[in-house]
């Protein structure tokens, strides 16, 4: 069994390296605004979609001491922090860290729907 996890790892590092190397091959050779590259930009952007909404959703471990409104509302303030503060992600991530810690801490029900 051992010797199965090793060979998994091994293998798994050498497709990611393989893909990074291949990335930077082809680095030189791709447009910015070629549709492939817009192609790749909305598969990723999926991904995160995808990993973010099954995290606030259908969330695991110490989320799962949260309410689903504090998760909805704490993405509701990031988004409106974010576009006022003119698309600074760090500063509506720290801010709505310290909104998210507050609700849960506070545990009121003015924020809940």
């Amino acid at each position: 069994m051992n010797e199965n996890i090793y060979i998994a790892i091994l293998l798994s590092s050498i497709a990611t390296y393989l893909c990074r190397v291949t990335g930077v091959i082809f680095s030189k050779k791709l447009s910015v605004d070629s549709n492939f590259f817009n192609w790749i930009e909305c598969i990723s952007m999926g991904i995160i979609i995808s990993v973010i909404s099954k995290i606030i959703f259908f969330p695991e471990g110490i989320l799962l001491e949260s309410t689903i409104n504090s998760r909805v509302t704490t993405i509701l303030v990031l988004l409106i922090i974010f576009f006022i503060s003119k698309k600074n992600i760090l500063f509506s991530l720290i801010l709505s860290t310290i909104f998210f810690i507050l609700v849960n801490k506070l545990d009121t029900n003015l924020l809940y729907f």
